[in-house]
């Protein structure tokens, strides 16, 4: 039997004044609601979710993303405004939105190509840079939320500057995930 870790490919965000106050802001108005909030020291833009890895897939994969990071430019791009992903009409992941820039489209693209060139399935939804601040598992106020998310101002939280991206291991306990970073990949 092969043993697998489940991995992800991501850049690390390591949150700014603003973003922080708006982050503790939102768990303070929405303390009463059933929200799983990301650790401060977990933010991260995932470029990519990958799944159950095994060992030779990964020094494949770690081959291939050397690669990409070799034919790119440091990057950057700005957090601005927040919103919510739905399923099935209900409001599941609050996050902060990015801005997807060129350079930043372009960097999920080479690390998708690297991703199915080892084998892994493409994947289907399309690439939607967000910062996801609390995964949602009840809302006793819906209408409460969405109005306070809706009506919120667009403002620009931070500039991030993106010197390298993240192969991770996420480990999976009853206290959260846990993200251990396997490699990193230098920009140019």
């Amino acid at each position: 039997m092969k043993q697998h870790i489940r991995t992800f490919i991501a850049i690390k965000i390591d949150p700014g004044k603003l973003l922080l106050e708006q982050f503790r802001m939102f768990k303070k108005r929405f303390k009463e609601e059933r929200i799983n909030w990301v650790p401060e020291d977990n933010f991260h833009l995932t470029l990519r979710f990958i799944g159950n890895t095994t060992r030779e897939q990964l020094y494949e994969l770690v081959n291939g993303l050397e690669e990409v990071a070799a034919q790119q430019k440091k990057i950057g791009f700005t957090l601005a405004g927040a919103g919510y992903f739905k399923s099935k009409g209900n409001p599941r992941v609050l996050f902060i939105k990015i801005e997807e820039t060129e350079n930043l489209k372009q960097l999920a693209i080479q690390v998708e190509e690297a991703i199915v060139s080892v084998g892994f399935q493409p994947e289907l939804k399309p690439f939607r840079p967000h910062l996801t601040l609390g995964r949602i598992k009840n809302l006793e106020n819906r209408l409460r939320f969405t109005s306070i998310i809706d009506d919120l101002p667009v403002k620009e939280y931070q500039q991030v500057k993106v010197s390298e991206f993240i192969l991770y291991q996420s480990i999976l306990s009853a206290d959260g995930p846990t993200y251990k970073p396997i490699q990193k990949f230098k920009l140019l």
